[in-house]
């Protein structure tokens, strides 16, 4: 079944909220991750500027969604100054410290970004985020046979990750194991159309302005809704909500990507060739 998103019901709701009581500062948290999970981060911005540094500090997702705003803008000083605020307070630990193990290992880092990494594992909810992020650390460091030995099982629980899966590939090439990326490619395509796939991902991946390629799992944050709300809203605002923080629940990991993938593109492009052959 093909979770959708339902932003536009939870952001309703949540400016419902707001308008009841405008130091509801749990609905101006909730509403400020649904506008980043969006992608609009002047919104999300505008509203999580609305709480108070001393509120912030009780809520979950407060520091965090701070620090995912933060991170996306590329403004990395400032993501772990509010991912510190969050650990000092023992908010979502294991999501900041797999957001600080990404800061890192970006910035070079890699001994100290495999640290937060291996902390944020024991107690992060889908443990597959962490295991994507530490083969992205080892192929930042050129060992892709050892990547790829860590995403292969990765994949196999996780057949239809477009993330995963292009990441998967890329180590694999890169580790010049060509059978397996040929045996990969052609479960999905013909035999023809593999070949060809595969040819463009070679002459791609000869080009050094195109890597890295791979992509890390950044969890923008916890379950937006992480407890059942008040009796006071109406039973309408309530199914909206319960509906739509399951399918967030459910993609939580499956996040924007943060460097590009070109497996995606490539793919897209191949499609639209066959489209002109068909035509």
């Amino acid at each position: 079944m093909e979770i959708t998103k339902n932003f536009d019901g939870l952001q309703d709701n949540y400016r419902a909220r707001l308008q009841k009581n405008p130091n509801d500062y749990d609905a101006s948290v909730k509403l400020a991750a649904t506008y980043y999970k969006d992608g609009d981060t002047e919104a999300a911005s505008y509203y999580i500027d609305q709480v108070p540094d001393d509120q912030c500090s009780l809520l979950n997702n407060c520091w965090l969604t701070r620090a995912d705003i933060a991170y996306s803008k590329k403004d990395y000083g400032q993501a772990k100054y509010y991912i510190d605020y969050s650990l000092a307070v023992g908010k979502d630990v294991y999501a900041v410290k797999n957001l600080y193990g990404i800061i890192l290992a970006q910035q070079g880092n890699m001994d100290l970004s495999r640290r937060y990494f291996f902390e944020a594992r024991v107690g992060f909810k889908n443990e597959d985020t962490i295991r994507n992020n530490l083969a992205m650390t080892e192929m930042m460091e050129g060992k892709y046979k050892q990547a790829a030995e860590r995403l292969l099982p990765l994949y196999q629980k996780n057949r239809f990750d477009p993330q995963i899966k292009a990441n998967l590939i890329v180590s694999l090439m890169l580790s010049q194991q060509y059978n397996a990326v040929k045996n990969l490619l052609m479960q999905e395509m013909s035999e023809q159309e593999a070949a060809t796939m595969f040819d463009q991902l070679n002459d791609d991946l000869t080009q050094p302005n195109l890597y890295p390629l791979a992509s890390y799992s950044v969890p923008s944050h916890a379950p937006i809704v992480t407890e059942t709300e008040t009796e006071t809203e109406t039973e309408t605002e309530t199914e909206t909500e319960t509906e739509t923080e399951t399918s967030i629940e459910a993609e939580q990991d499956a996040v924007p990507t943060v460097l590009n993938t070109q497996l995606e593109t490539n793919e897209q492009q191949q499609a639209d060739h066959n489209e002109d052959v068909k035509s």
